[in-house]
């Protein structure tokens, strides 16, 4: 058996690189901690992001595949009026879930975003 630790970062595709740093450092405030040749990493708290480009990328519309972001429930509602001040759609929610609530959204490349409180509990 391999013990792990942590996780180190997760890595999403996106069809271009500069588009989703803007979309990820105008909605969260993620910084670029290293930007090489169609490949960035981005920062926000202890959550790493690895966007790697990859040309006409463009998400499955039925993947389930999606990174969950914990928000602070007193900020939720105000999380869902930020989302429709953007324009961003979103395909799911928000919902009660787990004696909480999720909301789900797509990036510009079609990557589920949820955004939910509380954290699950191991």
């Amino acid at each position: 058996m391999i013990v792990i630790e942590s996780i180190n970062y997760l890595g999403l595709t996106v069809s271009n690189l500069e588009n989703s740093i803007k979309f990820y450092r105008e909605l969260f405030d993620f910084e670029v901690i290293e930007n090489n040749s169609g490949q960035a990493f981005i920062k926000e708290g202890d959550i790493i992001i690895s966007l790697h480009e990859v040309d006409k990328y463009k998400g499955q519309a039925d993947s389930k595949n999606r990174v969950s972001f914990i928000v602070d429930e007193d900020d939720f509602e105000d999380t869902i009026d930020e989302l429709n001040e953007k324009n961003i759609p979103i395909i799911f929610g928000p919902e009660n879930i787990r004696k909480g609530q999720s909301v789900i959204f797509l990036d510009p490349d079609g990557n589920q975003i949820e955004l939910c409180y509380p954290k699950l509990k191991a």
